[in-house]
C-alpha cells in the first residue's frame, strides 16, 4: 500500500514520526495519497500524455501527484527530475524523492519544521500554510489534516494499547528512559518512560528492550 511506502520513505529522510506524520496528514488531503491524482480534467491518460510532451503539463493548471503541485516552476522541477531519473511523472518513488528535494532545497523552514517537530499539528500547519498553500487555510482545514497525521502516526509509531494484566512479559523503566524507533541511541527519541512506567515487552536484542518501539536495557528491566 502507498501509506507504507511514503511513510518509510519519509521517517528516514525526517528521521521524525512527528514531521513524517504531518506531511503525511497534508498529502492525504492533497491527493489521497495518489501520485496520479490529477484536478481540472477528466483526462485518463493525463499522465502518459504529460510524459511524452502531448500537454503542457507544466502550465496547464492542474494540480498533480502527491503533493498536488500546481504552479508552473514547481510543475517544471517534478517533470524534469522525473526525466533525469527515466521515470513517469506519476512515479510514486520518483515524486517522494522529488518531495524532499523540493522542500530541503527550497523550503528549507518547512523542512527545518518536520525534521525538528515536536507536534504533529504544529509540524502540519508549517507544511499546509508554507508549503502547500491550498486555497482553504480554517482552522477546521487545519484540524482536518493533522487528524489525517494523527491516524498514521497511530498506524506506525504509537505504542500498542495497554496490555490487560495477564501474566505477560513487562518492561519498567528504572529511571527516565528514551524511546526510540530502533535500537540506535544516535536516532532521535519519539517519546519517553518515567521511572517506574511499564510496557508490555515484545522482545530483547543487544542490550535493547523492544515495546512499541525500543527502549535502552541500561535503564529498564523485565518483569513477569
Amino acid at each position: 500500500m502507498n501509506e507504507k511506502v511514503i511513510w518509510d520513505y519519509l521517517i528516514k529522510k525526517t528521521n521524525n514520526p512527528y514531521g513524517t506524520a504531518a506531511i503525511m496528514g497534508n498529502l492525504m488531503a492533497e491527493s489521497s495519497l495518489n501520485p496520479r491524482c490529477v484536478t481540472g480534467t477528466s483526462d485518463k491518460d493525463y499522465t502518459e500524455r504529460a510524459d511524452t510532451g502531448v500537454i503542457d503539463f507544466a502550465r496547464d493548471a492542474r494540480a498533480y501527484g502527491l503533493v498536488q503541485w500546481c504552479y508552473h516552476t514547481r510543475k517544471e522541477g517534478l517533470l524534469s527530475y522525473a526525466k533525469n531519473t527515466g521515470r513517469s511523472v506519476g512515479h510514486l518513488q520518483m515524486q517522494l524523492e522529488y518531495l524532499v528535494k523540493e522542500m530541503s532545497e527550497s523550503y528549507k523552514s518547512v523542512w527545518r519544521a518536520v525534521t525538528e517537530a515536536t507536534s504533529i499539528r504544529t509540524a502540519s500547519d508549517v507544511v499546509m500554510l508554507k508549503y502547500e498553500k491550498p486555497a482553504t487555510t480554517t482552522e477546521e482545514a487545519k484540524q482536518k489534516r493533522a487528524n489525517y497525521g494523527k491516524k498514521f502516526f497511530d498506524q506506525f509509531v504509537s505504542p500498542q494499547p495497554t496490555p490487560e494484566p495477564s501474566g505477560k512479559k513487562m518492561v519498567r523503566a528504572t529511571s527516565q528512559v528514551n524511546i526510540r524507533m530502533t535500537p540506535d541511541k544516535t536516532i532521535k527519541k519519539v517519546g519517553e518512560l518515567r521511572k517506574g512506567q511499564e510496557l508490555e515487552w515484545i522482545a530483547t536484542k543487544d542490550g535493547w528492550h523492544k515495546v512499541a518501539c525500543w527502549i535502552s536495557g541500561d535503564f529498564s528491566e523485565v518483569i513477569e
